[in-house]
């Protein structure tokens, strides 16, 4: 069932991403991906809205389809937020100051890498 309910999620999340990150062109003044930008603010605050409201008899529902599904495919960002912020929540400042630190630029430097390795 957690597999359904995760496929089902991410199709939403993934059309939405789409549609609301087409909805908002490309910055003609600051050059920045508005539309993902936007896409990336509105998942984490959905996120965060939703983290204390869930209802524990919901959990097991709306774990895999929102959590998982619908909000991994609108935005990773917003998995990459939760786990930073409950790392410092928990007092773990230098644990959340090497794992931001080591996502940033750990996966700008993959994503340079691939297209670097992939140039013709």
């Amino acid at each position: 069932m957690n597999l359904i309910l995760i496929c089902l999620g991410g199709a939403f999340g993934a059309l939405s991403r789409f549609y609301i990150s087409n909805l908002f062109p490309k910055s003609d003044t600051l050059e920045i991906p508005l539309g993902i930008l936007i896409v990336n603010i509105m998942g984490c605050f959905l996120l965060g809205l939703f983290y204390n409201l869930m209802d524990s008899s919901l959990e097991k529902i709306l774990t895999p389809f929102l959590f998982i599904g619908f909000l991994g495919a609108f935005t990773t960002f917003s998995a990459f937020s939760k786990e930073s912020l409950e790392l410092l929540i928990n007092g773990q400042f230098v644990g959340a100051l090497i794992y931001v630190t080591l996502s940033i630029f750990s996966c700008l430097g993959a994503t340079w890498f691939g297209i670097y390795l992939t140039k013709t």
